[in-house]
């Protein structure tokens, strides 16, 4: 499970899963209206589309998806459920899934918070390598870019360059149209499997705006197009 998902517990990790469950029932029965829709934030794009419960059984229950949302379950393997009859956001884990025949089975339901949705800008997330350098009046430090959005960037660098948080510099982005640079202050370092994570808030100017709006536009298109290309779609 990636950040953009954190569990939390209202009456304990049991009584939230019967009551999930229960809610899930009825909603099956047709005693409560169906809203419920999944969410997933595949590459950092929201993938969202409505389901319907088909079973529940004691600590699973099977859904009717939407065949892209199955395709985004099956990568992510989790998915949030939202409902106004949720006491919040839900997460569960995935047991099983039929893109072909849009069915999902999750257990382990419980209620979270969902990060993703305080983001005041779109964000999205790299596969191809583009590089990154921070510089500051006393230092350089560079990586590759894992993601971007108008308010800040992630960079993955090979050790923790020792930069203080809250530091202030430039950092430049070798972006496919040509290289952007502007100001940047470091929020966050995190530790990874491999390397370390750096966080940082950024400003733009109108130019440097309009190009990082274009790339997250071409970059939004290229994940949809992919997953409405994966083998098991029958659209």
């Amino acid at each position: 499970m990636n950040d953009t998902y954190q569990k939390i517990e209202l009456a304990g990790p049991e009584a939230d899963q019967q009551e999930i469950l229960s809610c899930l029932a009825e909603i099956r029965a047709g005693r409560l209206v169906n809203d419920l829709k999944l969410v997933n934030y595949y590459r950092e794009i929201p993938v969202s589309y409505s389901a319907d419960v088909l079973t529940v059984e004691e600590t699973s229950v099977e859904f009717l998806v939407h065949q892209i949302q199955a395709v985004a379950i099956s990568l992510e393997k989790v998915t949030v459920l939202k409902s106004d009859h949720f006491k919040r956001p839900v997460i569960a884990t995935v047991n099983y899934v039929n893109i072909e025949k849009s069915r999902i089975v999750l257990s382990g339901f419980s209620y979270a918070t969902i990060r993703a949705d305080r983001r005041m800008s779109v964000r999205v997330a790299l596969i191809e390598l583009i590089r990154v350098t921070f510089r500051t009046e006393e230092t350089s430090t560079s990586g590759h870019l894992l993601d971007i959005s108008l308010t800040g960037v992630s960079i993955q660098v090979d050790q923790d360059p020792g930069i203080e948080l809250s530091e202030q510099g430039e950092l430049t982005v070798g972006l496919p149209a040509g290289s952007i640079a502007f100001p940047a202050s470091l929020l966050k370092v995190v530790p990874m499997t491999s390397g370390t994570r750096l966080v940082f808030e950024v400003e733009l100017d109108r130019a440097s705006e309009v190009s990082i709006s274009q790339f997250i536009f071409k970059r939004q298109v290229e994940i949809i197009k992919e997953l409405k290309e994966h083998p098991g779609l029958n659209l």
